[in-house]
């Protein structure tokens, strides 16, 4: 891109590069339609779709983004994350030649307190001491939650984008805790991939479980119930004796 020539620094070259992508290319999930760029240094999100009210937040990386997103001030994804304002995000992974090769949505209801990994505070010298940082855990997220737009180049059909979305919809009907026991349950379930699995499959994931919700004293009751609500929600299908099996999802593009 020529225009990216009159840039000297790398991070404007990519936040040019990547805002112009998003702005020509980029569709909203829910609704299809183009989004608008917002003003520089708008609070909380970069884009906006106008239709459904939709925002969302452009992150961008040369490469592919792994496991774990750096964010901002680990205090203020919290305190967005409990006042349920959270924004949603789109992961944009560019070559060396400013070339899209991955596009990755995550709808905001799966940013969840769980998957914020807080990092450790800046030390007494530096410039802004005791700024604390935060890391955003995707890995722990199901499929739904990494929505996959872009693949080694490849644009996925703007209608599978859509229907995977609103598949997940459901998780907007509860409360910030009822959303993270969910949103972590099927993340979980997405990573035993099995095509059906038993009570104690989940169970073993007892200890993982504590450490994320150490108040709850009856893990087990509360998956019980998680997995009960996933089948009444249509996310999963109850097939006796114990056994569950996720319903059918396109996962040809699972990231």
């Amino acid at each position: 891109m020529n225009v990216l020539s009159q840039y000297k620094s790398a991070t404007q070259r990519a936040r040019v590069f990547s805002e112009d992508w998003i702005e020509r290319n980029f569709k909203c999930p829910q609704c299809s339609e183009a989004l608008q760029r917002m003003p520089n240094n708008t609070q909380a999100f970069d884009f906006l779709c106008r239709t459904c009210a939709q925002g969302f937040e452009l992150k961008s990386k040369r490469g592919t983004f792994g496991q774990t997103v750096p964010d901002g001030a680990y205090a203020s994804m919290l305190s967005r994350i409990r006042s349920g304002k959270d924004t949603n995000l789109i992961l944009l992974g560019y070559t060396e030649d400013y070339v899209t090769r991955s596009v990755v949505a995550i709808p905001n209801r799966f940013l969840i307190e769980e998957i914020i990994i807080p990092r450790k505070p800046l030390g007494e010298h530096c410039r802004r001491a005791g700024w604390q940082g935060c890391n955003i855990n995707i890995g722990l997220l199901p499929p739904e939650g990494r929505i996959v737009c872009v693949h080694n180049f490849v644009a996925v059909p703007q209608d599978e984008i859509r229907t995977i979305w609103k598949r997940t919809a459901f998780l907007e009907d509860g409360n910030v805790v009822s959303r993270s026991w969910l949103a972590v349950t099927m993340g979980i379930v997405s990573r035993l991939k099995q095509e059906s699995f038993s009570l104690a499959d989940v169970y073993n994931a007892e200890n993982e479980l504590v450490r994320l919700f150490p108040k709850n004293k009856n893990i087990k009751a509360k998956v019980r119930q998680q997995l009960q609500i996933l089948r009444d929600k249509g996310w999963l299908s109850f097939l006796g004796k114990g056994r569950y099996a996720i319903n059918p999802l396109h996962d040809s593009f699972v990231s």
